[in-house]
């Protein structure tokens, strides 16, 4: 049965009761009981069950007197009764409708202890009539936007949210549908910051909007995250274009030279242009993952400098003289350095090369044949001023601003390196002491660089590192090459044995131990990942405990310095990265032939 009909049949059945007995009252001796009777039973039903059930015990009571036919009954009074007993009727039912006083009490407390949670919130919350009237705002609207008073959301939002705001808010309050939008709101100090605003309408029995709760969260924050996020993807996206474009193009170079060397039509000045080629295309493959390498340790913090007393003069002579060669080729005219005194860095000789290489080669591609760049260095507070300047293409001044950053190209330059080189620049100038900027008047006006580095006078005892030492050139070696790749190692051996070492290949670890037990070199030249299960660490640690050990050089592709540091407790005395130049490991070769513990008292392998 619906609940409805239940509640209908409960009203009659209370109001045919109530209507019994009152009509039993008139035959009591006092004629007032009765009609007060009647007017407590109206009440009585009214207050208990509501306005119908009081209705109806006022027909059941007249019914039941007109049954009966009680004779002082009479047409007017009961008309007055009706009336009467209508109105208490409604006044007991509107009683029963509202809260009662310990009800009102509740709510009352109900409402402070909400009110002092929504103060206490770190969020601009509100409360609004149904038409949008402010009538609540939390201590912290009042703490954040410093107003006080009545003044609502239109005073602090910012002038070009306004209408966007004040739309959606009209919207929300004509379809009772939540608000949901951003928009920039004024802090007690000035600044506009963004908001995510919400607000929802609380909506009565009657369906009708009783009010609205909203907040509004500062989301300044979270927006600048985002956006530094998605520049980020950006930028990466680009480099990842620019790093497969880069890595293709000497790659291209490297298969048409290989093609051209096994074409058997090839003659010798066609060789040689592909030995060339090769040469070239491999040094700037090596260049990029340089780059790669430097920008790693970069940020992380693990670029070591090898500190000693650098000449600047001499440095960007140095500089000079081996970029004219790329200036000319590209019809660039490389004005010899301007300095007339001598200046003292402390600093890592071969790092300061690669920041001024990079400035200088830089420079050169930025400029047209027949324009000049421009290379100067002056002292003054201590300081040593280098200038990098060109007359090339120039820079637009919002690339400028950021054109230190990894990954950060113009789009004149794109397709012409990593966007890696200036970030390089800046760290490693930053790690001396020193500040890199650049300026431009514009594009097509050319561009100038300026290092500014702490300058230290020399003294007496110079802590210069001249570098290695090359040993007389009839000292050989006997050299094992433990290498998995073996096109690498047969490569490397013919190198070797070109410069008159004698050069052995094992391709595993057990090859390895197993040549050093029947014939022990001099140096052992180990790449770290090889396979069927033991590592070149295993190699290194095995050999140390060889009554002849090695000197041992790792060669890998890891050349982080978590790397170096796992192959020195490991037992190795140099560590190469992968591609190392032929110069790089026959220098290490040397410095093993000088340093290995039996090489002077048994001339061990070496051969005149």
């Amino acid at each position: 049965m619906p609940a409805h009909i239940a509640l209908l049949i409960g009203d009659v059945v209370v109001a045919i009761l109530l209507g019994a007995l009152s009509s039993f009252a008139y035959g009591l001796p006092s004629q007032q009981l009765p009609m007060t009777f009647g007017y407590a039973a109206v009440l009585l039903a009214a207050a208990i069950f509501g306005r119908r059930c009081g209705f109806l015990t006022i027909a059941a009571i007249v019914t039941a007197v007109i049954v009966r036919g009680h004779a002082a009954a009479g047409a007017i009074d009961l008309a007055a009764f009706v009336a009467v007993a209508g109105i208490l009727a409604w006044l007991a039912a509107e009683v029963r409708s509202s809260r009662k006083p310990a009800d009102v009490l509740k709510r009352f407390q109900a409402d402070r202890d909400q009110r002092a949670l929504l103060d206490h919130l770190p969020k601009m919350v509100w409360v609004a009539e149904p038409d949008g009237t402010m009538r609540y705002h939390n201590r912290f609207w009042y703490e954040y936007t410093g107003l006080s008073g009545d003044e609502g959301w239109q005073a602090i939002v910012h002038p070009e949210d306004f209408e966007a705001g004040a739309e959606a808010w009209r919207n929300s309050m004509a379809t009772a549908q939540p608000l949901n939008l951003e928009m920039r709101f004024r802090r007690a100090d000035g600044n506009y910051r963004w908001h995510l605003v919400k607000g929802v309408p609380i909506i009565g029995a009657d369906g009708k909007v009783h009010c609205w709760y909203g907040a509004s969260t500062d989301i300044e924050d979270q927006k600048r995250a985002m956006e530094t996020l998605a520049l980020a993807n950006q930028r990466i996206s680009r480099f990842l274009a620019v790093l497969s474009h880069e890595l293709r193009n000497p790659l291209a170079g490297v298969t048409a030279a290989s093609d051209l060397l096994h074409h058997q039509s090839a003659g010798p000045e066609q060789r040689q242009q592909a030995l060339a080629t090769l040469h070239r295309q491999s040094q700037h493959l090596r260049r990029m993952v340089d780059d790669l390498l430097d920008i790693s340790r970069v940020t992380q913090g693990k670029v070591e400098l090898r500190r000693t007393l650098v000449e600047i003069s001499e440095l960007i002579d140095e500089v000079h003289r081996d970029n004219l060669p790329v200036a000319q080729q590209h019809g660039v005219v490389l004005v010899p350095p301007e300095h007339e005194i001598k200046c003292h860095v402390r600093g890592d000789h071969a790092r300061l090369r690669q920041v001024l290489d990079n400035l200088v080669s830089n420079a050169i591609k930025a400029c047209e044949p027949g324009q000049r760049v421009f290379m100067s260095v002056t002292e003054g507070d201590g300081e040593a001023t280098l200038t990098v300047s060109d007359e090339g293409q120039g820079l637009d001044q919002d690339f400028v601003a950021r054109m230190f950053e990894p990954f950060v190209q113009s789009p004149a330059w794109q397709s012409r390196g990593l966007g890696l080189g200036l970030s390089i620049v800046k760290h490693i100038t930053e790690l001396h002491g020193g500040q890199v900027s650049a300026h431009s008047n514009g594009l097509g006006h050319g561009a100038s660089f300026t290092l500014k580095l702490p300058c230290e006078s020399p003294t007496e005892e110079c802590g210069c590192d001249e570098g290695p030492v090359r040993i007389a050139p009839a000292m050989r070696a006997h050299v094992l090459i433990v290498e998995d790749e073996l096109d690498n190692a047969e490569a490397l051996q013919t190198l070797l044995e070109l410069e008159g070492h004698r050069a052995s290949i094992a391709t595993d670890a057990e090859s390895a131990l197993r040549m050093s037990r029947e014939d022990p070199a001099d140096i052992v030249l180990c790449d770290l990942e090889l396979k069927d299960g033991m590592s070149g660490y295993d190699v290194a640690r095995m050999l140390q405990s060889y009554d002849q050990t090695p000197y041992l050089i790792a060669y890998s592709g890891y050349g982080q310095q978590s790397d170096r540091d796992r192959t020195r407790l490991a037992g190795f005395q140099k560590h190469l990265v992968k591609p190392a130049t032929m110069s790089e490991i026959l220098g290490a070769i040397d410095e093993g032939l000088r340093q290995g513990p039996d090489m002077a008292a048994t001339g061990r392998s070496l051969v005149s």
